[in-house]
């Protein structure tokens, strides 16, 4: 031991341990993909009455609402407990909201088992343009929060393993 502190740039960070940068660039990306999914949800939320009567079993209106509910989930899930399952929940929210909403647009594929009929041929309707558009971004952006967040957090065995190793080369 020299007895000189060890500066900044000599002390590497434990593996896994978030730098400032990626740190802010994480809570932008947890916002913006929280932000998408939110848009999506209101959307649905505000649109379900209108759909209520379309389906038997299970209506349009009713789908509308779990969606809403689900990307409302998603979107706490990334903001909470931003790992890469959150991320890839998110994702999957998004992407299947993009998918049904392209399918039913360009598809008349008709009622499928409890599912109703769904087709509508137009992007007139209020808020679907700004659904898809916010479904398509929040797909975008939790695709990166699941490559940047892919690396798990250590185990306290390896962060206490690390810690040593750091003070072993002191």
């Amino acid at each position: 031991m020299t007895g000189r502190q060890p500066d900044a740039a000599t002390v590497p960070f434990p593996r896994g341990a978030a730098r400032p940068r990626s740190l802010i660039a994480s809570w932008v990306l947890r916002v913006a993909t929280a932000a998408a999914l939110a848009v999506d949800a209101v959307v649905h939320w505000q649109n379900a009455p209108a759909y209520d009567g379309i389906g038997t079993t299970l209506t349009q209106g009713a789908l509308f609402r779990a969606d809403a509910v689900v990307a409302v989930a998603a979107a706490l899930l990334v903001l909470i407990r931003p790992r890469p399952s959150s991320w890839l929940v998110a994702l999957l929210v998004a992407a299947s909201a993009l998918g049904a909403v392209l399918l039913y647009r360009y598809v008349d594929v008709g009622q499928l088992g409890p599912l109703p009929d769904m087709y509508e041929n137009t992007w007139q309707v209020p808020g679907k343009l700004l659904s898809a558009w916010a479904e398509a971004a929040a797909v975008v952006l939790a695709g990166l929060g699941l490559l940047t967040h892919r690396g798990a957090a250590p185990t306290r065995a390896v962060a206490d393993s690390q810690a040593l190793e750091v003070t072993h080369h002191r």
